[in-house]
């Protein structure tokens, strides 16, 4: 609960600013290069909607003519917030008067359908060409980072208590983001999906992840680890499970394309130079944020809470624990339902990065998930995450520089490598004893 109340507020404070449609942004960006001459220079100041008309943006910007700069500024009115009508332009007005409605004809039938956006922004810091495109490189790998160190994380709760591996968690992640994708289209069925909504969206994933991971581990986790000492029987239980939800959401999801509206996809350019500069969009900016978050939210749990100090002493030794007061039913249901809110924040991750999330997805994000555990020291919550970095790392590095056929074979050899020469991980991690907070 504390973890989806952190969370809560931060995404509130977000959502206090206002929110752009990017497609809607690359529409009106487009339209000042049609109102100037070939050779004028147009550099974007600003660009919001209007307070008083959630359809309309406007853009402030120079034009450089002649030696001379500028300032003008135009408003795109859209015919709606949501679906086809967001991309239907009603009305343009500058600071030169309206557009009339032969020329707003003109403009979209010839030149927007084949315009691009005029925006000439510098860099925010300058960079020769390698380095802004490993800086790109990295940039890209923080989601894939948090994304697998969330569900890392969940293997090593679950499996440092009861020592188990739940193959499942790959599929809850998803489920995680199918259910923010469909509370997204219900807050879009009332208008703009702006930061609150979003942050309803993203809480209404967690929360269906979270309860889906508690109904897992009481239904089918514990009472396969009671009947039999062996892991096999919940490795095969998982397995099949995570088969169940894959074509239930296949089923039940079809065969839509389901999108989360580009808000956040606007690229700001960061760093580089001629030939090449890094750009990084808000919506990878707060997928990473969301991340490096529910880490140090869980790392903070486990390490200073009641909650944290219940979960080492249950890890390193369970009958102990009971005996000195350790509630272990309740603190089982808590770590099945923290490990699927982080399994279900990945999930949500995935969606705000990427726009969507496929059922079936599950089974790759959770297998690599599941090397990043293993690497880092399974059972091992700060270890779930140093592998996660290993993991994205090098999947990052490889599709950049090596082909990308061969990306998932150097993913498993690595995890052939480390259980042949360091079974126990960077950690050393060799046995089951998390001791190291």
């Amino acid at each position: 609960m504390r973890l989806l109340a952190a969370l809560a507020f931060l995404l509130l404070l977000a959502g206090c600013s206002s929110v752009l449609d990017a497609d809607q942004a690359r529409i009106c960006r487009a339209i000042a290069p049609a109102l100037y001459d070939e050779d004028a220079t147009i550099r974007e100041t600003s660009l919001a909607p209007l307070p008083e008309d959630a359809d309309t943006l406007r853009l402030g910007y120079t034009v450089r003519e002649d030696d001379v700069t500028r300032p003008h500024w135009l408003t795109c009115s859209f015919a709606g917030r949501s679906g086809v009508d967001r991309f239907d332009l009603v009305a343009v007005d500058t600071d030169a008067g309206p557009l009339s409605d032969i020329k707003l004809f003109f403009l979209k039938r010839w030149w927007l359908a084949d315009a691009t956006p005029f925006i000439e922004r510098a860099p925010a810091f300058a960079l020769s060409m390698r380095a802004a495109y490993w800086l790109q490189q990295a940039l890209n790998g923080l989601t894939l980072a948090g994304i697998y160190g969330l569900i890392a994380t969940s293997f090593a709760l679950v499996y440092g208590l009861i020592g188990r591996i739940n193959l499942a968690f790959g599929e809850i992640a998803v489920t995680g983001g199918v259910n923010m994708l469909v509370a997204s289209g219900v807050v879009m069925s009332f208008g703009r999906l702006t930061g609150p909504g979003l942050a309803a969206a993203l809480l209404a994933g967690v929360a269906a992840a979270a309860l889906l991971s508690w109904v897992v581990g009481r239904v089918v986790v514990l009472p396969l680890t009671r009947r039999s000492r062996s892991p096999q029987p919940v490795l095969i239980g998982t397995i099949a499970l995570a088969i169940v939800l894959t074509e239930l959401l296949r089923i039940t999801y079809g065969m839509r394309e389901n999108w989360l509206p580009p808000l956040l996809n606007i690229p700001v350019p960061l760093a580089g130079g001629e030939g090449f500069i890094a750009t990084v969009t808000p919506a990878q900016l707060l997928a990473a944020g969301l991340g490096m978050t529910g880490a140090s939210i869980l790392l903070g749990l486990l390490a200073f809470t009641s909650y944290g100090r219940s979960w080492r002493a249950y890890a390193d030794d369970p009958l102990m624990a009971c005996l000195l007061g350790v509630n272990a039913p309740r603190l089982l249901a808590s770590t099945f339902v923290l490990s699927g809110a982080a399994a279900g924040l990945a999930g949500t991750v995935a969606v705000v990065a990427y726009g969507t999330i496929e059922p079936g997805a599950g089974i790759s994000i959770g297998l690599k998930a599941l090397i990043s555990a293993v690497i880092g020291g399974i059972g091992s919550i700060p270890g779930a995450f140093i592998g996660a970095i290993v993991v994205a790392g090098v999947e990052t590095l490889w599709s950049s520089a090596i082909n990308i056929v061969y990306r998932d074979v150097a993913i498993y050899s690595l995890l052939v490598a480390f259980l042949v020469l360091r079974p126990g991980g960077l950690l050393n991690r060799a046995a089951p004893t998390p001791r190291e907070f």
